[in-house]
């Protein structure tokens, strides 16, 4: 779903509109190609509603249809006049349809590439805005790192020490025990990456496309903006997060050998954004050495470096994305020290204080709309706590206030912090190591 955002001009360069065909970057045989398959899949198609299909205007799509008219491919079944927009012409409001020869040639296509989407964007033209958009104005400074993390109970020397890194927007080590937001600081750190930016719906590369735009990392912005081209969209800076699922070959681009294209990589898609690897150390298919060797050269050269298989090459991409790893594994155990010379900053996360773990417990309890009693509080504190020498973790208060609330339900009695569902909660919850 798109966001909305007020009205005023987004802070970088939007992409000139193309005039022509030879400003789109791609042959005219492709275009002519593209728009052969979208016709094949949607039968008849006014003359706008193909250009909104392939983001590009109209008048560039004019000579493609009278092309693919004079080769036999398509007819026009007339003029739809109910239709006509104001100030529209009326060969935009022209009805084509694909013919039996069309057809065909349309299947020889697809048997080489289905991509029937937004037409392509070149990819120097698409390493030129990523360099463009990956310089942004604005200090990350206290203020703003208070601002950005102000659900969070943090200690100051962890904003600290996380702000100077942020600002030099270089590799960034979580590490610290588990649940204490280690994640949590990680997302948030994508508010401030800058302002929106461009990404283009899909890549051409040597005769190949890639499908770049992915609704799952990449928040369209809805907002009124001059004509520009729309084979690019506004997006929120992408905060991609992968885990403990990460293989090699998500760091690759993808082939698709039934329908014939590529999809962007987990990084290329992260450009201008963020690239958080959480619970680094635990992917099962790859080593934290082999992870490093993968991603080191783009770290020093912000260059990456993608297989185009069909085409027998490779292409250089940029690689502009903030890469944050985070564990809660000791970080020796996981590389050597060459390895860690090489990701500049590192950041502890550590344990709440007794102070920080009761606030943490109010805002949960305010978010709960419930009343914290802090003698309960107390109580858990000297028997769960300091009495079996566990230690405080920030993610506790939500879970245990989570148990006390569905058992609240499931016994019949008022949501309250109490002491026998505090204990209920606990039984539920932490594992004892005499138990």
């Amino acid at each position: 779903m798109a966001v909305s955002f007020p009205a005023p001009a987004p802070a970088i360069a939007l992409p000139p509109q193309p005039r022509t065909a030879e400003e789109t970057g791609l042959p005219f045989t492709f275009i002519c190609d593209l728009v052969l398959k979208v016709l094949y899949f949607n039968g008849s198609m006014l003359g706008r509603d193909i250009a909104a299909h392939t983001c590009l205007p109209f008048s560039i799509l004019g000579a493609t249809l009278k092309f693919l008219a004079d080769e036999g491919h398509t007819s026009t079944a007339g003029v739809r006049m109910t239709s006509l927009a104001p100030g529209e012409t009326i060969s935009a409001a022209m009805e084509h349809q694909i013919s039996s020869t069309g057809r065909q040639k349309a299947r020889e296509l697809m048997e080489l590439n289905q991509y029937a989407g937004p037409a392509p964007v070149p990819i120097a033209e698409y390493t030129a805005m990523a360099e463009q958009q990956a310089v942004v104005d604005g200090v990350v400074n206290r203020s703003r790192l208070h601002d950005a993390f102000s659900d969070l109970v943090l200690a100051e020397s962890v904003l600290d020490h996380l702000g100077p890194a942020l600002s030099a927007r270089e590799a960034i080590f979580l590490h610290g025990p588990p649940g204490n937001g280690k994640t949590s600081i990680a997302e948030g750190a994508a508010s401030l990456m800058g302002p929106p930016l461009f990404v283009p719906r899909a890549l051409y590369v040597h005769g190949e496309v890639i499908r770049f735009f992915d609704p799952i990392h990449h928040t369209p912005i809805a907002r009124d903006l001059p004509a520009h081209d729309r084979r690019w969209q506004l997006v929120q800076r992408p905060a991609v997060k992968v885990g403990g699922e990460l293989t090699p070959k998500m760091l690759e681009l993808s082939y698709d050998p039934g329908l014939g294209f590529y999809e962007a990589s987990m990084q290329l898609k992260a450009n201008g954004g963020l690239f958080l690897i959480d619970d680094f150390g635990r992917q099962q298919n790859m080593l934290p050495r082999d992870l490093l060797n993968r991603l080191i050269v783009p770290l020093e050269k912000h260059v990456d470096y993608a297989n185009i298989s069909r085409a027998g090459t490779t292409v250089a991409v940029p690689f502009t994305c903030l890469l944050i790893l985070s564990t809660n594994l000791r970080p020796q155990n996981l590389m050597d020290e060459a390895f860690l010379r090489r990701v500049h900053f590192k950041v502890h996360v550590p344990d709440p204080t007794e102070t920080q773990y009761r606030e943490i417990w109010r805002r949960r309890c305010v978010m709960e709309s419930l009343r914290m009693d802090e003698d309960v509080l107390t109580r858990l504190i000297e028997r769960h706590y300091t009495a079996k020498g566990r230690a405080l973790h920030g993610s506790h208060p939500r879970d245990l206030l989570n148990h006390i609330i569905h058992a609240a339900r499931y016994f019949g009695r008022p949501v309250a912090m109490t002491d026998n569902l505090m204990e209920w909660a606990c039984e539920t919850y932490f594992v004892d190591e005499d138990a």
